[in-house]
């Protein structure tokens, strides 16, 4: 039984999705995904250090195929301009 999930193109071999925000670093979060399956992370804005390539940064140390869920925390105060 083929029991793949297609949203829009996109195929998702599982219906978890892992938080990143409670593990104690990178390194354990990285263990948690990979061990977990799962084909998204919610990663929090704030975490991922895009500006900064000094830096650890979360999207370097998750798996090549997985697929991000950027949230915000303060997601309801934002507004477009």
């Amino acid at each position: 039984m083929d029991d793949t999930l297609v949203i829009k193109e996109i195929k998702f071999r599982s219906r978890l999705w892992v938080g990143t925000g409670k593990y104690r670093d990178f390194e354990e979060t990285r263990q948690a995904v990979e061990a977990s399956g799962a084909d998204v992370v919610t990663v929090a804005v704030r975490r991922t250090n895009i500006f900064d390539r000094n830096s650890e940064n979360l999207l370097d140390l998750t798996p090549k195929n997985i697929k991000y869920s950027p949230i915000q925390r303060d997601a309801t105060q934002l507004r477009m301009h």
